[in-house]
């Protein structure tokens, strides 16, 4: 907004389908197409990647694809990416800059998984049902499958998101030819992304207003309408020194 840009999402492709592949469940959610066209979204590939990144342009992706909306239990926030830098070959090829992204809360907007995807997919009816619909759509990430899981509400609401950019990677100087040297910035991007959520995880034990009921209620009374604060930028967590926080 600040610099009148469009940041141009990836999505997996199924998702801009008319009709859905998993028809008459309600998923995608009503309604995604129309936000989808909205924000102008694109279907994941490496053309439509490389086509976004020309200059002036700015993308939106996530590697780990379905594998890592639809998690198994116990596999929060876990990364699932391809083995291969291909997205930093992309990006070089383009002269992009990458900007490290983590982020912490969407794995737990619910209480829990009743039955995640390889459950459903194994029960007896239910899982030939799911198999028949997704078997011609394309896999992008391994053990990637179009079966949302059935997931447990939270009562309390869900938990509060935050998010970190890291330091930019720019891949200028990079030769997309150079496959070791393209694995290298893929790992260090890999890495920065874990580094990130760890520390968004720790830091998060410091906010007072975590719970959604609290900060509901701080937000609420708050006549200026500003968000409740999270946890303090110049403190034990903190990224910033005394006075810079505010910039």
């Amino acid at each position: 907004r600040e610099q009148q840009r469009l940041v141009t999402a990836m999505v997996y492709p199924p998702l801009l389908d008319e009709v859905s592949p998993l028809n008459p469940l309600p998923y995608p959610f009503p309604g995604s197409l129309e936000l989808f066209e909205k924000f102008q979204v694109k279907p994941v590939s490496p053309r439509n990647l490389l086509k976004t990144l020309q200059p002036g342009g700015a993308a939106l992706l996530f590697p780990g694809g379905a594998r890592e909306v639809f998690k198994r239990k116990g596999e929060e926030y876990q990364l699932f990416w391809p083995d291969t830098a291909d997205l930093v070959r992309l990006a070089a090829k383009a002269n992009a800059t990458i900007v490290p992204f983590s982020g912490v809360g969407s794995d737990e907007f619910f209480a829990g998984t009743v039955l995640d995807s390889d459950e459903l997919l194994g029960l007896p009816v239910v899982g030939d049902w799911f198999r028949e619909r997704i078997r011609n759509l394309p896999s992008l990430v391994e053990d990637d499958v179009f079966v949302p899981p059935v997931p447990a509400p939270r009562l309390q609401g869900p938990r509060r998101n935050y998010f970190l950019f890291g330091e930019p990677i720019p891949t200028a100087g990079i030769d997309h030819k150079d496959r070791a040297g393209c694995t290298e910035v893929y790992s260090k991007l890999r890495s920065t992304v874990e580094d990130g959520i760890e520390y968004l995880l720790s830091a998060r034990e410091e906010d007072p207003f975590e719970d959604m009921p609290g900060r509901y209620a701080w937000e609420q009374a708050e006549v200026t309408g500003v968000q409740a604060p999270s946890f303090d930028l110049t403190g034990k967590f903190g990224r910033f020194k005394a006075g810079e926080a505010s910039k």
